[in-house]
């Protein structure tokens, strides 16, 4: 994404609503209906969030590459 003013963004400057203006960028930049995007807001220091996000990435990976040889 670009770098954005936070002022360009409609409603409060509260995170949640960051947040969702975000991941709304990402989803609008989604060409193709089968295409999946993955959300998850995370602190990088926290570990536990950050292994969430790789196991969900690696999930992605794996169903994508078993789609690709008919097995589901």
């Amino acid at each position: 994404l670009q770098n954005t003013q936070t002022h360009l963004c409609t409603g409060r400057q509260q995170y949640e609503e960051a947040a969702a203006y975000i991941q709304a960028q990402f989803d609008a930049k989604n060409r193709s209906p089968d295409k999946e995007i993955y959300c998850h807001q995370t602190c990088a220091t926290d570990t536990n969030n950050i292994q969430f996000v790789f196991d969900a990435v690696t999930d992605v990976i794996i169903a994508k590459n078993l789609r690709g040889c008919g097995l589901i």
